[in-house]
């Protein structure tokens, strides 16, 4: 199965609409969103998505409790959990969470419990293999954040390869 990540969306419609149009186009099943999705009238820009969309908040959302009345009123099916969201699809257990902990993100990937663990937080893609735990942050929909981030972009995870590949929103 395709799974887009995405995170650190920061109310960029723009990006997001732009990102949903690929994600679209790949035939992803999710999208998983890491966290930092910010105002809830953003919601409204994933209506073209033909899947389901789970997700964590993260340390700069809105309105939690508006969210999941949006999305309803979009028409969307999105599970939100407040920090942390275990998944298991195609026999593949994936950790997803905001990322705002640095220690917590390098001893879930080390710990080797998941075959892929999803953040966000820091603006910076990362996608790495580290044992038989793929590290996957997809980045931010938010370009020119810091020095190190200058492109907006996201990710599709594939349950067959357990990979990813990072993707830039153009």
């Amino acid at each position: 199965m395709k799974i887009g990540v995405l995170s650190d969306t920061h109310d960029q419609y723009e990006n997001i609409r732009k990102a949903v149009t690929v994600l679209k186009k790949e035939r992803v099943e999710l999208v998983v969103h890491c966290g930092d999705w910010v105002s809830p009238f953003t919601l409204a820009f994933y209506k073209d998505l033909a899947c389901p969309i789970k997700g964590v908040f993260g340390n700069n959302d809105g309105d939690r409790f508006l969210h999941p009345i949006r999305a309803k009123d979009f028409g969307l099916t999105i599970e939100f959990e407040e920090r942390v969201l275990t998944l298991e699809v195609d026999n593949r257990k994936i950790f997803v969470y905001h990322g705002d902990y640095g220690e917590v993100t390098d001893a879930l990937v080390s710990s080797g419990k998941y075959d892929a663990v999803f953040h966000g937080h820091t603006h910076i893609s990362v996608n790495q293999l580290v044992g038989k735990t793929l590290s996957l942050n997809p980045g931010t929909l938010m370009p020119f954040t810091s020095e190190e981030v200058h492109d907006a972009s996201f990710a599709i995870y594939d349950t067959k390869t357990n990979s990813a590949r990072l993707l830039k929103v153009i």
